[in-house]
């Protein structure tokens, strides 16, 4: 294709406020940016692309995945949090191999792509080894996605859910703290040096309920220096009587615009307060956290006192990729929660407070500025780069479908096989419900071959949880 695409005749979602939705409306995309988004752009000299029946949005943005699990689709299907630490923080993630890394995240990032998503806050929590970073690394890199990859500074077979650290005092160790500090700026040098590059580097720092303070803190201070974004799980165990992660974070003044926290599900009321005004954001992840004894989605309370909720995908090995569906899901559980305390006095809901184009906010907008480019992409606004997800509404499933309200028609009527064509910067990734910028079977059969071999290793030490299962005092003591 030419440097120049004409996206022509769309209903089209552009996420921003000052353009609106357009019923019908052209797209220009000009050497990888969007130029003008407007009806009737005429005949110009691009390439064609019809969308007569078709809605055009925001490439999603997914603001928490752990990629690397991507094999191990559909194992926890009926797990709550403790059999996920079992099954796959204690039992599967030792048993990865730099090839396992890459597959599962070159893979994942494919799917991604697939269901719509362009942009992937990659959560690389199991660094067995220097390979397995590099194998993260380059999977997402050929993938061709855009986003952060989430280094993990977990010490995995060391520092393990088995053995809970949190709320330890002491000082780092420079033995321990440091070969892991150099890897990640090895890593940072060897594949980021470019800051204009679609993948950037991020720091995932460890989580506090299995390190201790100071340890996190050194973290935080690493990210910095590396001007790195920093992203981590916080609040989301129903174990209150000793983890108040966002209050940890504020006493030791880490808060920041920096930092993406995931969940917090289980924020005291003083914990938000202290969140508000600080631009720290959170993704929220709700398949996850209903399914896994993590909480309710706090939808509400990341509305109020941070710059805007986003949403995450979270694992693979639980739930779907398909970000519209996820979407959907947290925009009805969020209006059954404030509809609720009027349901145990029979008193109906009389207005809507939460709409549509909040949830594609959730999924683009918002998303953009939890990944640190809410100046690049996240939105159909002239001058950011075209990534742009065409949904295809011709089919018997979409019969009759409101053109005239295409936010409302992508949110509540469609999933990811609507998805019929994705440009990421420009580049069509996807075309024809096809990706076309990669061989999807080799990938399938690399995926495939790490699977099987996970399997046999799964089968080899006695399951996805060995019985009797692993001691979680975590749990055991405080739940």
């Amino acid at each position: 294709m030419s440097a120049r695409i004409l996206i022509r005749n769309a209903s089209v979602a552009t996420g921003d406020a000052s353009i609106g939705d357009l019923e019908r409306a052209d797209i220009l995309v000009d050497d990888g940016r969007i130029a003008a988004v407007a009806p009737d752009l005429g005949d110009l000299d691009a390439d064609i692309i019809d969308a007569t029946e078709m809605i055009a949005m925001p490439g999603m943005i997914d603001t928490h995945r752990h990629t690397w699990q991507t094999a191990l689709r559909g194992t926890l299907a009926d797990g709550n949090i403790p059999d996920y630490l079992r099954g796959i923080r204690l039992q599967m993630a030792i048993r990865y191999r730099p090839e396992d890394m890459y597959a599962g995240n070159y893979a994942g990032a494919l799917d991604a792509l697939n269901c719509g998503i362009t942009s992937v806050v990659d959560y690389c929590h199991n660094i067995l080894d220097p390979e397995c970073a590099h194998g993260a690394v380059n999977g997402l890199l050929d993938a061709g996605i855009r986003g952060l990859y989430g280094h993990g500074m977990t010490p995995v077979t060391s520092n393990t859910w088995s053995e809970s650290e949190g709320g330890r005092e002491g000082e780092v160790d420079p033995a321990e703290f440091e070969p892991r500090a150099r890897l990640a700026r090895e890593i940072k040098e060897q594949y980021f040096r470019d800051e204009s590059q679609p993948l950037r580097f991020g720091l995932v720092p460890q989580e506090l309920p299995i390190a201790p303070v100071a340890d996190v803190a050194a973290e935080f201070r690493l990210a910095r220096e590396l001007g790195a974004r920093m992203t981590m799980h916080a609040n989301q165990l129903a174990v209150r009587q000793l983890f108040q992660d966002v209050k940890v974070l504020h006493d030791h003044d880490l808060l920041g615009p920096d930092l993406l926290l995931v969940h917090c599900s289980f924020n005291t009321p003083e914990e938000w307060e202290l969140l508000r005004g600080t631009g720290t954001t959170v993704s929220v992840c709700a398949e996850t956290e209903m399914q896994m004894g993590m909480g309710f989605p706090v939808i509400r309370e990341a509305t109020e006192f941070t710059p805007g909720p986003s949403l995450g995908i979270d694992c693979v090995s639980g739930d779907s990729g398909d970000m519209l569906s996820h979407a959907r899901l947290v925009l009805q559980a969020t209006r059954w929660r404030d509809d609720s305390a009027g349901y145990e006095k029979l008193v109906a809901p009389q207005t809507m407070r939460w709409t549509t184009k909040d949830a594609l906010s959730w999924i683009t907008r918002n998303g953009a500025v939890a990944a640190g480019i809410g100046d690049q992409v996240g939105s159909l606004t002239p001058g950011k780069q075209a990534d742009i997800v065409l949904l295809d509404m011709s089919g018997i499933s979409q019969a009759g479908w409101n053109r005239r309200d295409p936010t409302g028609a992508a949110i509540a009527q469609t999933n990811s096989g609507n998805v019929d064509t994705v440009l990421l910067g420009g580049r069509v990734v996807k075309r024809g419900g096809r990706l076309v910028h990669v061989d999807v079977d080799a990938a399938l059969r690399l995926l495939r071959e790490s699977h099987d071999y996970l399997y046999e290793q799964m089968d080899r030490h006695g399951g996805f949880i060995p019985q009797p299962p692993v001691d979680i005092p975590l749990y055991r003591e405080r739940a």
